[in-house]
């Protein structure tokens, strides 16, 4: 059998990317061929393990398998009549939160979500990454959408370590982008530090643009001087270790088709305290603190001074996030996919 991946875009520290090279792994242990391409490919991309899709030329017994995460010009044409194809949506996030910011990138996210819809009313075969996604899915084309959670292999991170010591830090991870609310953050954690002189901030992720890190750095330099650290081009060693001397992951993000971070935090033994939008609450369930819409920035910093400074109910929240990782075991979300696309073969 033979599985070729089509990605919409590839970076070396893109989730996507990272998800259909896990995927390969698993094909090629599975004893299954193909070749993965990417429509745009960000420098340090392996172009002998990405290739461009200029390049795809699929045999037609050959099953397709589209990472769906943005808008891509001729997507449709290659996928139109191809019963043997498949589609995963990672998410689109809605155009809404940038059109002050970034308006261009606000047309592209209209234009992905009605291409989304046109691909998945066409393809052999709809999933999604949380069943936030797949019920979008659902309502886009009228069709089912099977949920298959990200890959996750806890095999391939280092062991989280002891409680750490040092002064209270808090942690964010993911895309410096404003539908991730890390402005919310910083103006959480401002009132929080009021109360702990000593706290510390550190949010690591690549910027959506130049303006969105220069207004979160603007915004930290005003409301937490000194003490808020953005890193936004780090190694994986680099960042274990921030995951290891940090005391809560706090996420207060409006919009998630899935947040790997999340489980990343369990593993490393971190408390999580997020707000309950979009795809966060399936994939915390009752392992972290859920925060409501109407939840300020007070009950926020608050809530930091709780989890930080209990140390039971952090070893609890610890004990809870250790429990939850196994409902994304590795061997259960392998065997996820691989009957999605052992089903397309037999048709």
């Amino acid at each position: 059998m033979n599985v070729s991946q089509v990605l919409c875009a590839a970076g070396p520290v893109d989730a996507v990317t990272n998800q259909a090279l896990a995927c390969r792994a698993l094909f090629e242990h599975w004893g299954w061929g193909g070749n993965d391409y990417a429509a745009v490919s960000a420098s340090g991309i392996n172009r002998r393990a990405i290739r461009p899709l200029r390049a795809l030329n699929p045999a037609s017994d050959e099953v397709l398998l589209l990472h769906y995460s943005g808008y891509t010009p001729r997507l449709e044409r290659l996928f139109d009549s191809r019963p043997r194809s498949a589609l995963i949506s990672h998410n689109i996030t809605p155009a809404r939160f940038f059109w002050n910011i970034d308006p261009l990138a606000a047309v592209y996210s209209e234009m992905a979500r009605d291409q989304l819809a046109e691909l998945g009313r066409g393809v052999g075969a709809l999933a999604a990454v949380s069943a936030y996604n797949a019920h979008e899915l659902r309502d886009m084309t009228g069709r089912r959408a099977a949920v298959i959670p990200v890959l996750f292999d806890r095999r391939r991170l280092p062991p989280a370590g002891e409680p750490p010591d040092g002064p209270p830090t808090v942690l964010f991870v993911g895309r410096l982008a404003p539908h991730k609310r890390q402005d919310l953050v910083i103006r959480a954690f401002a009132a929080y530090r009021a109360l702990q002189r000593e706290a510390r901030l550190v949010m690591i992720g690549v910027p959506q643009s130049p303006a969105v890190l220069n207004a979160l750095q603007r915004l930290a330099d005003e409301l937490a001087p000194g003490a808020v650290t953005i890193e936004t081009g780090i190694g994986a060693a680099h960042l274990w270790d921030y995951y290891r001397s940090a005391h809560v992951f706090l996420c207060l993000s409006e919009h998630e088709g899935f947040c790997i971070p999340l489980l990343e935090a369990f593993h490393f033994g971190l408390p999580v305290i997020a707000r309950d939008a979009a795809a966060v609450g399936e994939v915390i369930a009752n392992a972290g603190v859920l925060l409501g819409s109407d939840d300020g920035i007070s009950t926020v910093a608050e809530l930091l001074r709780i989890v930080i400074g209990d140390v039971e109910l952090r070893t609890e929240l610890r004990a809870r996030g250790e429990r939850r990782l196994q409902a994304f075991d590795h061997e259960r979300t392998a065997a996820k996919l691989h009957e999605q696309l052992v089903s397309l073969v037999a048709r």
